[in-house]
């Protein structure tokens, strides 16, 4: 895997909100992208009880959360001790 160098002239820019209009209180219904959105809901939403559910189902459930996002922990300890424990992707 091919990594390139770091770039040192790189920076940020401030860009224009996706709804600039927006304002405090505002439904979600008040723009076509919320309509939207709110019409997806119609299709209702599954409750999972998982005091009723057997384990490697609610396994295979939290998986599914997760699978999409591959990552990686990586540990490590400083020549003074201090230990570390990030998530790398």
């Amino acid at each position: 895997m091919y990594i390139p160098p770091f770039n040192t002239t790189s920076y940020s820019a401030i860009t224009q909100s996706p709804n600039p209009s927006w304002t405090y209180g505002q439904k979600v219904d008040a723009t076509p992208a919320g309509k939207d959105w709110l019409a997806g809901e119609s299709a209702g939403w599954k409750v999972y009880n998982t005091a009723e559910m057997d384990k490697a189902n609610i396994r295979k459930l939290l998986n599914s959360g997760i699978a999409p996002r591959p990552m990686t922990i990586v540990s490590t300890i400083s020549e003074d001790g201090v230990e570390n424990l990030a998530s790398f992707r």
